[in-house]
């Protein structure tokens, strides 16, 4: 047996398998990093991998069926058929004796209606208001991902940046409680002071616990928009947000409204709805008139009993037809009738429906446009009051160190400090929400 090893062989397949090696252990990492969801890839992801959306594509793709079925209708149908039968006889001589004979039909039939009253194009005109209606609900269940997503997204945003502001607090006060300890260890610190900083000093822990609590629910809540795996981990990135998009100049509110208008799939769905039971009326109109059909077919047939062979009684047999059909309903029981008036009555339901989306839309962009409006004034506000509220406490903080004011004058300064820095926080995110909210209502790009 040969054991000899090709070893010059080895290595060059190793050196060979390296670059794949690489690859694959590149690819490894790449999977293994963090991945960085900006909102435009949250978006993204949700509009191709949510269920519900999935869903409504699924019933799209029905409602386009049903229109070419519609379709379908206008055209003849053919139908072909055969029957063959096997049957015993008694003799006349013996009824014990029977004759054994077989029997073939064959028949091809075709049917078209003429003339029903229009019913079969008002079906296929309502049939595609339907699958246009279905596409409209599709871009309206997107509508709403978009706001959910964008709402949690600058939600996760204030949050990351309240961490920043409470973790700033909390270096602060630790820097007075170290700096009471010391004027304590001196002599010229009460201990009662140095409680008042060591509570300050708690209270602020407290409030970075809370403020990590508040980003990793919202975190969770982004998740859960997005159906994401339980292992799966989301981090938001880092984001710098121009103040001069805060304050800028909004577009009129009746500019808005009537953008809105135009390209809301809501809607869009209820002009669509209007059509659809008009059409409802038509098709119920459209029962009083008669009915018109062609008919035509052919047939043969044989019978093992004849003296002519299989083919001769094909061909003898051999028939066509062919004929017209005028049919109408004298008495239904006020079936076309009812059918009739619960189809105006919808109608002028569908009507009623459209004015009050049309107002609820109004309401949605009047609230929005007032929040962004506020929120902007609020903005701007806060900003100033953060420049007096810093120069107060650096004015206090100077005058603690000299020793001209007290723990608590401190601390009252210092709250104050945090709260104007908590309202521009606020006022800062929810301009930018309403903002980006105003854009979606305007089929307009969001993101920052």
């Amino acid at each position: 047996m040969n054991t000899n090893i090709n070893f010059k062989s080895i290595a060059i397949a190793c050196l060979a398998l390296t670059p794949f090696f690489g690859w694959a252990q590149e690819q490894q990492e790449q999977l293994s990093e963090q991945k960085d969801w900006t909102l435009q890839s949250c978006i993204d992801y949700a509009l191709e991998q949510n269920i519900n959306l999935q869903k409504s594509k699924i019933l799209l793709e029905q409602s386009r069926i049903n229109t070419k079925q519609a379709k379908a209708q206008m055209f003849p149908s053919l139908s072909a058929s055969t029957g063959h039968t096997v049957r015993n006889t008694p003799m006349p001589e013996d009824d014990s004796i029977t004759k054994t004979s077989y029997t073939g039909n064959y028949g091809a039939n075709a049917s078209w209606i003429l003339f029903n009253g229009f019913r079969r194009k008002y079906n296929i005109e309502q049939q595609k208001l339907m699958e246009e209606s279905q596409d409209a609900n599709i871009a309206n269940a997107q509508l709403d991902m978009k706001l959910s997503i964008l709402t949690c997204y600058i939600q996760i945003l204030y949050a990351k940046e309240s961490i920043k502001v409470s973790k700033s607090s909390l270096e602060t006060s630790k820097k007075q409680r170290d700096r009471g300890e010391e004027l304590l260890n001196a002599g010229s610190f009460s201990k009662s002071d140095l409680a008042q900083l060591e509570a300050q000093y708690s209270s602020d822990k407290y409030q970075l616990i809370v403020a990590e609590n508040n980003l990793e629910e919202k975190k969770l809540q982004l998740k859960q928009i997005l159906e994401l795996d339980i292992a799966e981990d989301i981090d938001i990135p880092e984001i710098e947000i121009d103040e001069s998009e805060i304050s800028q100049p909004l577009t009129s509110k009746e500019m808005i409204y009537a953008t809105a208008l135009s390209v809301n799939p809501t809607i869009k769905n209820s002009k669509l709805n209007m059509q659809i039971a008009e059409l409802d009326t038509k098709k119920a109109k459209s029962a009083y008139y008669p009915t018109l059909s062609l008919n035509a077919g052919v047939s043969t047939g044989h019978n093992s009993l004849s003296d002519l062979d299989y083919g001769k009684q094909i061909k003898y047999n051999f028939g066509e037809s062919i004929g017209l059909t005028l049919s109408y309903s004298i008495f239904d029981n006020r079936e076309r009738k009812s059918t009739l008036e619960k189809a105006r009555l919808n109608e002028t339901l569908s009507n009623l429906e459209d004015k009050e989306v049309e107002k609820n839309l109004l309401k949605t962009i009047e609230s929005a446009y007032l929040d962004a409006v506020a929120a902007q004034n609020s903005y701007i506000a806060a900003s100033e009051n953060l420049k007096a509220a810093e120069s107060s406490y650096e004015l206090i903080d100077q005058k603690y160190n000299l020793g001209m004011k007290n723990p608590f004058e401190l601390l009252s300064e210092k709250n104050s400090l945090l709260n104007t820095q908590v309202s521009k926080l606020q006022a800062k995110y929810m301009a930018l929400l309403n903002l980006q909210i105003l854009n979606l209502y305007q089929d307009l790009p969001v993101g920052f």
